[in-house]
């Protein structure tokens, strides 16, 4: 191959790590439904993997796409940036598939490290982090060109790509934790700013590949990046007040907390902005779904951080509603909603009214299914308090009932848009045609203060 036409596919090919990351999402799709058969109607004796290595291997799946789907987001909007893929991606990428080979399989053999969201072989941390930190390096040599698209969508990539590997060896240094306040305050803000990292990069990564170049949102006022990295870093604390934790901690956590509601007020002017003109390109139904479900995750983690309330929902189906509705309805919609939006040099835009039905009905299950988790929580946390386990067990089961049809149709439907977005479009023949979707709008994202 000459140098010329590899210096083409350099720049007009797929994105790196497209196949990988789909491969991920359908591997979490295919045991999070087996999970919710099990946890709905454990009668059916769905036996095959017990629970405690199905589990791990289904969280496994979810760490993997979210550091996939991040790096490759991250490629395409480098390669919008300067014309071509950063050199790393491929061995990002590759890292990565043999990392989630290794892990799986260790987690199959029983050698996983049994932590929650690190469920691997606490030593291969070291290949996320390397992964993540090779495209931090690449996103900051590029960075001249992501400001000319929005300033703010590539501090809050770069801020992320910081987080989410900082993240990873606090929890991997921290996992021989001595007494359980200490692990526990490690394991929470660990995995806390693993989430912040991943929802922050993933954010500005949305802006980045909608906002038409020299478009998107300027950078504001330093107090506010300021408070949002102090926000992130400190509400830790409010997973469980319950927690041995020092009360200093709690109550800055609480504070921090609250802030989220800055955040959900000024996002809300902003889905009202990006519903009244809507954003062109055909990743832009799940872009702005991504926006949707971003108001649900900030507002129910604000609730979720009274004192009161997490009381009654800790430890229910109400937190794994939330959670779902926070790395289903927003990470995983940037992600779809990004790839969506890729196009080759040539090609034509993918059909637009396949993916508004799959969208529609990804949105629709969605929701559903975070309801169906939130009722059950409900239930549980006020019935538990004056019963025992075997008295309100049934009453939550026959609410949970629904979830494994639901969860069906929602993998249909991401099935769906993972199959659009693998698919190649048609070309445009001779028409000599950009690689960049011609849009005149954006979908406006962004991080919110007190990460979901």
């Amino acid at each position: 191959m000459g140098r010329g036409t590899e210096e083409r596919g350099r720049r007009s090919g797929p994105p790196p790590g497209v196949r990988s990351t789909v491969a991920c999402l359908l591997w979490t799709l295919a045991t999070g439904v087996v999970l919710g058969v099990k946890s709905a109607r454990p009668a059916l004796g769905v036996e095959t993997v017990p629970m405690q290595v199905l589990q791990p291997l289904h969280t496994l799946g979810v760490m993997c796409f979210l550091f996939c789907g991040t790096i490759t987001l991250a490629s395409m909007a480098i390669r919008r940036a300067s014309g071509r893929y950063p050199r790393t991606a491929g061995a990002a990428t590759a890292g990565m598939t043999a990392f989630f080979a290794l892990a799986g399989g260790a987690i199959a053999a029983g050698k996983g490290s049994g932590l929650e969201y690190v469920p691997w072989p606490i030593a291969l941390t070291a290949v996320p982090v390397l992964a993540l930190v090779a495209t931090a390096c690449a996103a900051w040599r590029h960075l001249g060109g992501l400001s000319a698209i929005s300033a703010e969508g590539s501090w809050l990539l770069l801020m992320g790509l910081c987080l989410a590997p900082l993240g990873l060896l606090e929890r991997a240094a921290g996992s021989g934790a001595m007494g359980p306040a200490r692990a526990l305050m490690i394991e929470w803000h660990a995995l806390d700013m693993v989430f912040a990292g991943v929802n922050t990069a993933l954010y500005g990564l949305g802006t980045l590949l909608s906002a038409p170049a020299g478009r998107g949102r300027a950078l504001r006022g330093r107090w506010l990046y300021a408070l949002a990295v102090l926000a992130l870093l400190s509400t830790f604390g409010h997973h469980h007040y319950l927690s041995p934790q020092p009360l200093a901690l709690k109550v800055i956590a609480f504070g921090a907390s609250m802030l989220g509601l800055l955040s959900f007020l000024r996002h809300v002017a902003m889905v009202r902005r990006s519903l009244a003109a809507p954003a062109g390109g055909a990743g832009a139904p799940l872009l702005l779904a991504a926006s949707l479900w971003t108001l649900f995750a900030v507002g129910s983690g604000v609730l979720l951080a009274i004192p009161q309330l997490n009381l009654v929902l800790h430890g229910t189906h109400a937190i794994v509603g939330h959670s779902m509705g926070a790395i289903i309805g927003v990470n995983v919609a940037i992600v779809l909603g990004g790839l969506l939006g890729e196009r080759r040099a040539g090609e034509a835009p993918r059909p637009a009214g396949p993916i508004r039905s799959a969208a529609w009905l990804f949105n629709a299950a969605l929701a559903l299914m975070v309801l169906d988790l939130l009722a059950a929580g409900l239930v549980k946390g006020v019935v538990r308090v004056g019963d025992t386990h075997h008295a309100y067990q049934p009453l939550v089961r026959s609410i949970l009932a629904p979830l494994p049809v639901l969860g069906l149709v929602l993998a249909g439907a991401t099935v769906r848009l993972s199959v659009l977005a693998l698919r190649r479009p048609s070309m445009l023949g001779r028409t000599t045609a950009t690689a960049e979707p011609a849009t005149e709008r954006t979908i406006e994202l962004a991080a919110p203060v007190e990460s979901a």
